[in-house]
């Protein structure tokens, strides 16, 4: 198969001839002459388009190297049919600017950082390079995207050059070549060298921006996340307008935002604490005012009441056998709580007969259990309190 996407990754359209066509049951698996169709290899997704008027979905590559273009099941294609590939240009377009992206964005971590590639992977959304390192600095990914934005600016032709494997070894690439007899190098001049498949842009400046999207800890190394060209613009554009609306929500200018949003989870949080601590004492109070002289008590609350705050309750007390049920959604939350001398009550041997009253599913750990009821029947809720009743107090 002669590949036209190394002699030229500019090419949209070329003239095929159908060579093997494949049914698999779920696809059209079909290979031509020639192609300009790169497939999916290196972390960078195959290509799109159509073969004549019939949709290539994927590109995929066959165990001698050779694409395979997967089309729909049963497509009408045979061999020996001349046909017009048609790439998907602007899926083609924005893969050869991330794969280039993701070639400048390693040599400058590795020149400049000293740190190593492991895995890349090309998405639709975003581009992730994953690195030999365990930790690494906001300082270092905020140097490592200035500089890559700076090779943009000074627009470095990107290059292809074909020689021996004992020739590409001697240039002392960042990561050792994988492939065995003639090697393909890509170089961004005066950025990066490396052995590569893939399909790249002719020149830095095509790819206009990096915008980090962060970092994170993966299987011990740091995973490094960026968008690139119009996507990252657009990330740009939008993030851009939230630090706006932030800062007029907020009367404070962008870099006093990190501060004030702080100062808001810290309030935020202390008003959760407070009206956690004000509902327990709610749920205390009911229950105190609820239970008999025999430590019985049962209650149904509000829908959307947090059964927690009765579970919290429980160790106030030194006897005590508790139902707590709580409409939800149609369904009915229940909780129930056997404390001091009742502790000895077998709520497991129980609960098959006990819960089946109501459909209810659920378990716990003495003294407290809690579960949910498929069942919002009062009149079956109120059997379900009169037969733990009866069973607690015989």
């Amino acid at each position: 198969m002669e590949k036209l996407y190394y002699q030229d990754t500019y090419l949209k359209t070329a003239e095929v001839v159908v060579t093997a066509v494949r049914h698999t049951g779920k696809a059209t698996e079909v290979q031509t002459d020639r192609t300009i169709f790169y497939p999916e290899s290196g972390g960078q997704p195959g290509d799109r388009g159509f073969l004549g008027s019939y949709s290539v979905l994927d590109t995929r590559k066959a165990d001698d190297g050779d694409s395979v273009l997967i089309l729909e099941k049963d497509c009408p294609v045979s061999v020996g049919d001349s046909l017009v590939l048609s790439l998907d240009w602007g899926h083609r377009y924005r893969f050869m600017a991330m794969h280039a992206a993701q070639h400048m964005l390693s040599g400058l971590l590795f020149t400049n950082h000293q740190i190593g590639t492991v895995a890349v992977h090309q998405g639709e959304e975003y581009l992730t390079i994953e690195t030999d390192k365990a930790e690494i600095s906001q300082e270092t990914v905020d140097a490592l995207v200035r500089a890559a934005n700076q090779a943009i600016s000074e627009a470095h032709p990107i290059i292809y050059h074909e020689m021996s494997h004992k020739d590409a070894e001697a240039l002392g690439l960042r990561r050792s070549i994988k492939v065995e007899g003639d090697v393909r190098i890509v170089e961004i001049v005066g950025v990066d060298r490396i052995a590569c498949g893939g399909v790249h842009v002719a020149n830095t400046s095509e790819i206009r921006l990096i915008y980090s999207l962060g970092h994170e800890q993966i299987r011990g190394h740091v995973r490094l996340y960026f968008r690139c060209g119009e996507q990252a613009i657009e990330s740009a554009i939008q993030n851009e307008k939230v630090i706006q609306g932030l800062n007029r929500r907020l009367s404070c200018k962008a870099d006093e935002l990190e501060g004030q949003v702080e100062a808001l989870q810290n309030a935020l949080t202390e008003a959760r604490n407070a009206r956690t601590q004000a509902y327990k004492a709610l749920a205390l109070a009911e229950i105190k005012d609820a239970v008999d002289s025999y430590g019985f008590c049962s209650i149904v609350c509000e829908e959307g009441t947090d059964l927690l705050c009765y579970a919290n309750a429980v160790p106030t007390f030194q006897d005590l056998a508790m139902v707590v049920l709580c409409p939800d959604k149609g369904r009915t939350k229940w909780l129930i709580a056997l404390k001091g001398r009742y502790e000895s009550i077998d709520f497991n041997g129980l609960r098959k007969t006990l819960l089946s009253i109501i459909n209810a599913k659920g378990g716990g750990r003495s003294p407290v259990f809690q579960g949910v009821a498929d069942c919002n029947d009062k009149q079956a809720l109120q059997g379900f309190i009169e037969e733990f009743r009866n069973t607690v107090l015989k």
